[in-house]
């Protein structure tokens, strides 16, 4: 038996050991002469609480007395509300809040005086203690095992998480692994380390890009794999899963960490699993760790934008993290081992651009910008901590997060240079505070797809960029909507305001025509490309509405770098359409991409990158004769070949000799 039979050791509270009589956690049992509260059922209290502490391992610490539940949903008798008192929680102290206190329970006993008859009906007897123990692990949104007992007979349930309600009996609970016991076997665990940068050693590895997709992708030992096999999801919700999996493993890592630093003590990660790990336990607490996770982001972007969350939350209340125990320890140790925090913007967003992108083009419509477009875009704008750089089409906010890790390594530089050429004390994450406001306030984003944002608002977070402007917004919707009526942007009003960005790069999608007419109207009320002779055309090529909206967006010299179908610029058709944008910009460049840039994403249009500079406002429409040089670049070699193949003109950041050759070409022309 688990539990041995009750023989009443304590009924005498004199008799019970010093280190349970004084502990701080046991008061509640005790009157202020030291007699029980309730004498014949607080010894079975106290027989439990011994036999979880010295045959399971729990730590007195992890545990609380006669806590009070107040079961406002669901639970009345008598037509009145039910109020109760856990008898004992035991929390998993793997979790604390800001102040150490723990608040995510992991075992619940209900204690019985030990005349009541087990499975009896007797008043205040056996069903009313079951009942109680019922509403205590309903009203829980984390405990997963439960004890009642009256000491000489006891049952020991486990809690079905996909319905709450239901407690089925087992044999016995797992060992309880205290965070401090986790930490001395785990090959994963943080600790205090002076002689690193951050002052820990994560005890993780940064990932490569082919080691990343081999973790995630579809190989058979991939995690899209064990959740199609295991769990039968489709490919679309295998993803959507793995942003899931990704967000919460990531802030494991940062609270983790953060938990170190304020205790001093070595902790290991929830995502960390050994030979003594009890996979019912590890799935409720991954599940809470992305409780928390959600928790975190909706305080950290209520910090800044207040109360306007809905369109801005990656994950909303209703979205958990729950799969099979086996299923979340396979996941769990195919990504211990590598650090999220650590891996570059490259690496990272790389997976998302040819794992993710792959689900989301055959489900959604929708692709993704390969990173030697997004390095070739990023470089010819050369943007510093003073821009507002935004995408309205932004995907998995690639482009932004390569935007970020580009001003931080200019930042870095310069910081170094101002400190004598030496890098110590510098932290090259947050280099300047120019860069950390760059980082907070200069960053905006939207997508009209909620699945899409919520892999960009996940991957700006990877990348540090937790306070991001990301939106769910059709940004092809009339500018009044957008806006709230505010007609002007900077300096009060940086985002997707009229002049509220100094650069924009994106890549809108192609092939779709836009046909509202209230938008089409929209646009030609402002002389924009639908204003055709006065009139106001019926319809009009998606990529060039966004080209018009993006023009919007920008004040007087304003950068634009948009990925434009060649169509746009050669046909005979688009000539209305190139008159409009040599009246509304000066054109910078213009670089012909190859056949096959799109190719492995299943999409075989012509594209080249534009690099456009909005006109001032006194020169917009104005006939001019100026003859001005234009750049002209055509790449052959993008870094890889139609079937998503790396070439050998590619080296390791992701960027083709040919593409470095035309960001330095073109530097030299504007410099």
């Amino acid at each position: 038996m688990p539990f041995p039979d009750f023989t009443n050791p304590y009924q005498n509270p004199a008799d019970i050991p010093e280190k349970y009589r004084k502990h701080i956690n046991l008061q509640k049992l005790f009157k202020a002469d030291g007699s029980y509260v309730r004498p014949a059922e607080d010894p079975v209290t106290m027989w439990a609480l011994q036999i979880l502490v010295e045959e399971y391992g729990v730590p007195l610490e992890a545990m609380e007395l006669e806590l009070n539940a107040d079961f406002a949903d669901g639970t009345y008798q008598g037509g009145r509300r039910y109020l109760g008192r856990v008898d004992i929680v035991v929390y998993d102290d793997r979790y604390a809040d800001s102040v150490g206190n723990l608040d995510v329970a992991f075992i619940m006993v209900e204690a019985m005086e030990p005349s009541k008859k087990f499975g009896g009906t007797e008043a205040e007897g056996w069903v009313d203690h079951l009942n109680r123990l019922n509403a205590y692990m309903s009203a829980s949104p984390s405990a997963r095992y439960a004890i009642l007992t009256n000491g000489h007979n006891r049952d020991i349930y486990c809690r079905d998480l996909d319905y709450p309600r239901k407690l089925e009996i087992i044999g016995d609970l797992p060992k309880y692994e205290s965070a401090r016991e986790a930490a001395q076997h785990s090959f994963y665990t943080v600790i205090l380390n002076p002689s690193e940068p951050d002052g820990i050693k994560t005890g993780l590895t940064p990932l490569t890009r082919d080691k990343f997709r081999e973790v995630l992708g579809d190989t058979r030992s991939g995690c899209h794999s064990i959740l199609r096999d295991n769990e039968g999801l489709q490919p679309q919700e295998a993803v959507d899963a793995m942003v899931k999996f990704l967000f919460a493993k990531w802030y494991d890592e940062q609270a983790t960490i953060d938990l170190v630093k304020q205790t001093g003590e070595s902790r290991a990660y929830v995502f960390s699993v050994s030979n003594k790990t009890d996979p019912e336990r590890l799935l409720v607490q991954v599940r809470d760790t992305f409780e928390k996770a959600k928790q975190w982001e909706r305080e950290t972007l209520a910090k800044k934008f207040g109360d306007d969350l809905s369109a801005r939350l990656a994950f909303n209340e209703g979205d958990v993290l729950q799969f099979k125990p086996h299923t979340t320890m396979e996941i769990v140790k195919r990504l211990q081992p590598w650090s999220l925090r650590k891996s570059s913007a490259d690496v990272k967003g790389g997976v998302f651009e040819d794992f993710l992108s792959k689900t989301f083009r055959d489900d959604l419509g929708q692709y993704f910008t390969p990173t030697p477009v997004i390095n070739l875009m990023v470089g010819i704008l050369q943007p510093t901590v003073n821009d507002y750089v935004g995408d309205p089409a932004c995907g998995s906010a690639r482009m932004l997060t390569h935007v970020l890790d580009y001003v931080r390594k200019q930042e870095y530089a310069k910081a170094i240079a101002n400190n004598g050429g030496s890098a110590e004390g510098i932290n090259p994450e947050e280099p300047t505070e120019e860069f950390i406001k760059f980082r907070d306030n200069h960053l905006f984003g939207a997508e009209y797809s909620r699945n899409v944002m919520r892999v960009a608002r996940v991957n700006t977070l990877m990348n540090g960029a937790q306070y991001a402007d990301l939106k769910v917004m059709d940004s092809l919707e009339r500018l009044g909507s957008i806006t709230g009526g505010i007609t002007e942007g900077l300096p009060e009003h940086p985002g997707f305001y009229l002049g509220g960005l100094t650069m924009i790069l994106t890549n809108p999608p192609f092939g779709s025509k836009l046909t509202n007419e209230s938008v089409l109207k929209d646009f030609a009320g402002r002389d924009g490309v639908t204003n055709k002779k006065g009139k106001v055309v019926k319809t009009i090529l998606q990529e060039v509405a966004f080209l018009n909206r993006c023009l919007e967006y920008l004040p007087p010299k304003g950068k634009l770098a948009i990925v434009l179908p060649d169509g746009i610029l050669t046909n005979s058709s688009m000539q209305d359409v190139r008159d409009w944008i040599l009246r509304w910009t000066r054109l910078k460049a213009v670089i012909s991409l190859p056949q096959e840039t799109f190719a492995p994403y299943g999409v075989g249009v012509k594209t080249s990158v534009i690099l456009l500079e909005k006109q001032e406002d006194g020169q917009v429409n104005a006939e001019s004769n100026e003859d001005y040089e234009i750049y002209m670049a055509r790449i052959d070699d993008i870094g890889y070949d139609k079937t998503g193949r790396i070439t050998s003109n590619q080296n390791q950041k992701l960027i083709s000799v040919e593409i470095q050759e035309v960001i330095d070409d073109l530097a030299r022309c504007e410099n």
